[in-house]
């Protein structure tokens, strides 16, 4: 944490500089993690906010330009690229013009590292377990410190959900995580509604592929142990599954691991029997796609994701916000298979005061803790 002083007090002209990871080509997903904190923070501290690098993010997936999928899904590669701004519907004090070279300055790497309190919280649990549990090494920095500077910088602040972020009062938190709540654009919050009403009820189930089998050496698909998950976790085999997946082109793969079921792609039931309601939308890039698959894959009964993935993430989210679901589950690939049990969903190791508290494998570093697992919301705070 770099302090750069100067006499000028804080005046009107307050500012909170976010900065993404990777000045902007990080996925979409991503993207949106970082303006939700953005608009939560600004809310908080009341001042407005300036995103660095927002450019359009994510690609096509690599089925759209494949022979058999290009006529259906080529648009994809060609259509205007939206930015999340374009695309989410939330309240936010924003500005446009940003002068880095501003003095009174208070510069913060990671945001994951650390995380924000105010002075009488601190004063009362500082150097205590509850402390220690909620912190996990990370640096505590209060409101009224931040306050005493006119420019807070904060770089790296995509979390998959701010209730970790935030140590704070019951009350004081619901508020800033109901404030942050992802909320889209009418036109796709009314198509996917539309799209919700023809599926009914189903079970829904988002796989990773393509990134993640070249990036993480330990990550792979068991089709049996998926199989065996399927079966406990979707107990009625006469629901639909409904799969968002950049893999539409592994069919065989899709059929073999969802054996005796009537599967559902997202992207062919849009491009199939939505087709024109789609190109009505403001935009029809493949981030639209990719929210709508959120958004659908959020409303089953049971899902499943893939560990790691923010668009998983994401979509837990979602099913918390907006349904009260908790439900964690991940399909069983190599790199968290040893955390299953019996019956195939992830089982707490160890105890302490909040939800994560309760999985060693997700307090090995801030990173994991922050983006690779939501939290449920109500064990994420005490009552002072």
């Amino acid at each position: 944490m770099t302090r750069t002083a100067s006499a000028s007090p804080p005046g009107s002209d307050q500012v909170l500089y976010l900065e993404p990871p990777t000045r902007g080509i990080d996925g979409f997903t991503t993207h949106v993690m970082t303006y939700t904190t953005a608009v939560s923070l600004s809310s908080l501290l009341g001042r407005p906010f300036y995103l660095g690098w927002e450019v359009p993010a994510s690609t096509p997936p690599e089925y759209a330009s494949l022979p058999d999928f290009r006529d259906k899904y080529g648009f994809l590669l060609r259509s205007p690229r939206s930015l999340v701004s374009n695309l989410v519907d939330m309240p936010a004090d924003r500005v446009w013009e940003y002068d880095p070279a501003r003095p009174n300055k208070l510069e913060i790497q990671l945001l994951h590292s650390h995380f924000v309190t105010t002075e009488e919280i601190k004063g009362k649990f500082e150097h205590t377990p509850i402390w220690d549990f909620f912190s996990i090494g990370r640096v505590g920095v209060t409101v009224e410190e931040m306050q005493q500077y006119d420019v807070v910088e904060w770089t790296h602040p995509s979390l998959a959900h701010l209730s970790v972020f935030y140590f704070l009062r019951r009350a004081d938190k619901e508020k800033l995580l109901k404030d942050a709540a992802v909320r889209f654009i009418a036109p796709i919050e009314s198509l996917a509604t539309e799209i919700l009403a023809q599926l009914g009820s189903f079970y829904s189930v988002h796989t990773r592929l393509g990134d993640f089998v070249m990036n993480y050496e330990d990550y792979g698909i068991d089709r049996d142990i998926y199989r065996r998950s399927i079966e406990t976790i979707f107990p009625d085999a006469s629901l639909p599954v409904v799969i968002a997946t950049d893999a539409l082109h592994q069919r065989l793969m899709f059929s073999q691991i969802f054996e005796g079921r009537k599967i559902i792609f997202i992207d062919e039931l849009i491009m199939d029997e939505f087709r024109g309601r789609y190109f009505e939308l403001p935009f029809r890039d493949f981030n639209v796609l990719t929210v709508l698959n959120q958004l659908i894959a959020a409303a089953g009964l049971n899902f499943i994701g893939t560990y790691r993935s923010t668009f998983t993430g994401l979509i837990h989210r979602l099913r918390q916000e907006r349904y009260g679901c908790k439900d964690f589950d991940f399909f069983p690939d190599r790199g968290i298979r040893d955390m299953f049990g019996p019956d195939m969903r992830l089982v707490p190791d160890q105890r302490g005061f909040f939800d994560w508290n309760s999985y060693s494998r997700f307090t090995d570093e801030h990173k994991t803790l922050s983006w690779r697992r939501e939290w449920d919301f109500d064990k994420t705070s005490i009552d002072f």
